[in-house]
C-alpha cells in the first residue's frame, strides 16, 4: 500500500488587510510566504478567505476601495509565481466590498485583480486532486453585501436565496470530502427564511468543515476560535495575517482531519495526522483500509526551509524518544505504535523535530482512541456558536426598553397614584432613582421632547446620506435601503445599542438629576460657579456633548456630510440634549412642583 496515496494537505490565509496607508511589510511577508513558505509546504491549495485588502483611508475611518492595495496583492502573486506551484483560491470579505455597488462596479477590484474573481465573481467550487486520484471539494462561500456600503455598516455577512440555491447546487452531487471556506463566520452571516448557512453546510454528509476569519481572534481575547457545530461539522476561525502573520496548514490522511495554526517564519512545521485530535469528531471518512494504516502507524507531517534532520516522538510520560522513518517524496513521517496500549483516556503525543540547520520545534499533541474528549473551552467556543444577528437585535430591544419603559412607567406612577416625593440622605438607591425619574417624566415639555425622540430612534431613519460613493441610502434600524434594495446588516442594531448605551441612558440620568437639584434648592438662590449645586452634573453632560460630537465627526469621516447633517441618531441628539439640557436649566420650582402635584417641598428626617 501506498502510504500517501490519502494524503492532501492544504493551506488556509485570512485577512490580510495589504494598505496604501499602514505596515507596508505585510506585503513584504506575504510575498516571502509566497515564496519560501509556498515553495517549501508545496501545498494542493492555498485558501485566502478575504479581506484580502484594507481599503481603509488614511485616517482609519472613511473607506473605499485603492487600487494600489489590490495592485499589490495582484503584483506579489504574480511575482511569486503562486499559479505555477499550487492552486490559489480567493474569495471576497466585507473590507473587499466598502464602497462597491454591484459586481460590474469600476470599483470592484476584486474582479480584476484576485485568482478567482475573473471566472467567479462570487461563490463557487474547486476540485483539488492528488497524485493518487484522491479528491477535495473545495467550496467558497461569498456572504459579501450588494451593493457594499462604507464602514461601519458593513460587517454581517448575507445571504440571499439565488445565493443560497448556488451553494446547494454547488454541494450537490459531489462524493468526495467537502471544505467550506469563506471570510464570516457563520455566526455573522444573515440569511432570510428557514435555510441558514449552517444548515446549508450540515445537510450535505460530506460537508467535514467550515473555514473562516473575520473575527481577528476578538483581538486577541480568543486566539484559538474553534467549535463543533450541532450540525456535524467543525468551524474554525483564523487568526490574521495583518497583525498577526498567522497562516493554518490543514491535511487530510487516510480519512482523518487535521490541522494546526502557525505563525509566519516559525520552523520546523509540525502537523500530527494519526492519532486524530480528540474533540474534532468530524463526520466518518475512514475506510476499511484507512482504519487498519491508523492502527499501525503514527503519521506526522513536517517541513522546514532547510532538510528535516530527524522526526522524534513519545507518549506520555515515557522515557526514551524514538525516531520516525521518512517516506520518500512526501513530508510524511512514520512510526508504528501499540494501539492497543492506549486505547482508554486521553494521552498525549509529544513531537520535537529538528532540521540540518539546527531549527528546532516541539508540539504536544493531545489524543485518545475511545472517544474520550478533553473540554474545548467556552469562551473560544461562544463567538462561532452564537447568531450574532439575533443577539444584536435582542441588544438594541433590551436599551430601547431601558430607554422608554422608565419614562413611560414613572409617568404613570406620577399622574395616577399619589406619589411623595421625598428627600433623606437615608433613602435607598432605588427610591432616590425613582424620584428622579418622577420629576424627569412628570415636566411635559421634557417628558414629550423624549418620548418622542426615542420613539423616534427605534423607527428612523437614522441618518441619510452617501452611504456609498454616488448612492443616497437611508439607515434604518433594521437594514439600509440603497438603490430600492434593502440591505440587512444586523451591525446597526450593535450601534443603535452603542448609542443609547453611551448617550441616550447617561442624559435620561443628568437631566433627572439636575431637575432633582433644582427642586431641592432654595428660590432666588444666587449661586456662584463654585457654589453650584448643578456644576458636577453640568461637567459631565458638557463631556457627554463632546463625546457626540467625536462620533459626528467619525460618522463624517465615514458618510460625509450630508449623512452628518441629515443624522438624527447623532447630530440631532446634540441640538435635542441642549435644549433639554437648557429647559431644566430656565425651569423654576414651582413649575416642577406644579407638574408633580407637589405643591410644598416635603422633608422627612
Amino acid at each position: 500500500m501506498n502510504l500517501t496515496n490519502r494524503l492532501i494537505w492544504f493551506l488556509q490565509i485570512s485577512d490580510l488587510h495589504l494598505s496604501v496607508f499602514h505596515d507596508w511589510e505585510r506585503v513584504t511577508e506575504l510575498k516571502e510566504f509566497c515564496e519560501l513558505t509556498l515553495d517549501t509546504i508545496k501545498p494542493s491549495a492555498v485558501l485566502a478567505s478575504g479581506d484580502l485588502t484594507d481599503a481603509k483611508k488614511k485616517d482609519g475611518i472613511g473607506s473605499t476601495q485603492y487600487e494600489g492595495e489590490w495592485l499589490a496583492y495582484h503584483n506579489v502573486l504574480t511575482s511569486g509565481k503562486v499559479s505555477e506551484k499550487t492552486k490559489w483560491l480567493d474569495i471576497r470579505g466585507n473590507h473587499d466590498s466598502f464602497d462597491v455597488n454591484n459586481l460590474e462596479s469600476p470599483k470592484n477590484f476584486y474582479r480584476k485583480y484576485s485568482e478567482q474573481g475573473q471566472s467567479h465573481p462570487r461563490s463557487y467550487k474547486y476540485k483539488v486532486t492528488n497524485h493518487a486520484g484522491m479528491s477535495l471539494n473545495m467550496i467558497a462561500v461569498d456572504a459579501c453585501l450588494d451593493p457594499g456600503p462604507k464602514r461601519p455598516f458593513n460587517f454581517i455577512g448575507n445571504l440571499d436565496e439565488p445565493e443560497i440555491l448556488q451553494l446547494q447546487s454547488l454541494a450537490n452531487n459531489t462524493k468526495d470530502p467537502i471544505v467550506w471556506f469563506g471570510h464570516y463566520p457563520t455566526s455573522c452571516i444573515f440569511t432570510s427564511g428557514s435555510k441558514t448557512v449552517r444548515s446549508i453546510i450540515g445537510e450535505n454528509p460530506m460537508s467535514v468543515v467550515y473555514l473562516c476569519g473575520h473575527l481577528h481572534t476578538l483581538g486577541g481575547l480568543v486566539p484559538q476560535m474553534y467549535t463543533m457545530q450541532n450540525e456535524g461539522f467543525a468551524e474554525l476561525e483564523l487568526a490574521d495575517w495583518k497583525d498577526g502573520r498567522a497562516f493554518r496548514l490543514i491535511a487530510f490522511d487516510q480519512g482523518s482531519f487535521s490541522f494546526i495554526d502557525i505563525r509566519h517564519g516559525q520552523w520546523p512545521i509540525i502537523l500530527v495526522t494519526n492519532p486524530k485530535i480528540p474533540w474534532l469528531t468530524i463526520r466518518n471518512m475512514e475506510t476499511e483500509e484507512d482504519r487498519k494504516a491508523n492502527i499501525k502507524y503514527i503519521r506526522i507531517l513536517a517541513f522546514s526551509v532547510d532538510p528535516i534532520k530527524h522526526v522524534l516522538v513519545k507518549i506520555d510520560k515515557e522515557y526514551k524518544w524514538r525516531n520516525c522513518s521518512h517516506v520518500e517524496g512526501s513530508p510524511l513521517y512514520i512510526i508504528e505504535w501499540n494501539y492497543n496500549a492506549y486505547s482508554s483516556g486521553l494521552h498525549t503525543l509529544n513531537v520535537r523535530v529538528e532540521d540540518i540547520q539546527g531549527r528546532k520545534h516541539e508540539i504536544n499533541h493531545p489524543f485518545s482512541l475511545d472517544n474520550s474528549k478533553p473540554g474545548l473551552k467556552l469562551f473560544s467556543q461562544w463567538p462561532l456558536n452564537v447568531y450574532f444577528p439575533d443577539v444584536l437585535l435582542m441588544m438594541f430591544v433590551i436599551a430601547s426598553l431601558a430607554n422608554l419603559l422608565p419614562l413611560i412607567v414613572y409617568r404613570f406612577i406620577s399622574k395616577c397614584t399619589k406619589y411623595r416625593i421625598i428627600y433623606n440622605a437615608k433613602l435607598s438607591l432605588i427610591k432616590r432613582y425613582s424620584r428622579k425619574m418622577i420629576l424627569l417624566s412628570s415636566v411635559n415639555r421634557i417628558f414629550y421632547t423624549l418620548l418622542l425622540f426615542y420613539i423616534y430612534l427605534c423607527i428612523g431613519p437614522w441618518a441619510v446620506g452617501e452611504l456609498v460613493t454616488d448612492l443616497i441610502g437611508w439607515v434604518f434600524p433594521w437594514g439600509i435601503y440603497v438603490k430600492g434594495k434593502l440591505i440587512q446588516d444586523s451591525f446597526i442594531y450593535a450601534y443603535g445599542f452603542g448609542q443609547i448605551l453611551t448617550f441616550q441612558l447617561p442624559l435620561n440620568c443628568i437631566l433627572s438629576h439636575r431637575l432633582d437639584k433644582r427642586m431641592q434648592s432654595l428660590p432666588n438662590t444666587q449661586y456662584t460657579f463654585v457654589t453650584s449645586p448643578y456644576i458636577y452634573v453640568d461637567m459631565i453632560f458638557f463631556f457627554l456633548i463632546i463625546w457626540q460630537i467625536v462620533c459626528c465627526l467619525w460618522f463624517f469621516g465615514a458618510y460625509g456630510w450630508i449623512a452628518t447633517i441629515f443624522g438624527p441618531l447623532k447630530t440631532w441628539s446634540i441640538f435635542i440634549a441642549l435644549w433639554l439640557w437648557n429647559e431644566t436649566r430656565r425651569i423654576t420650582i414651582n413649575e416642577i412642583r406644579y407638574a408633580t402635584g407637589v405643591m410644598e417641598k416635603l422633608n422627612t428626617n
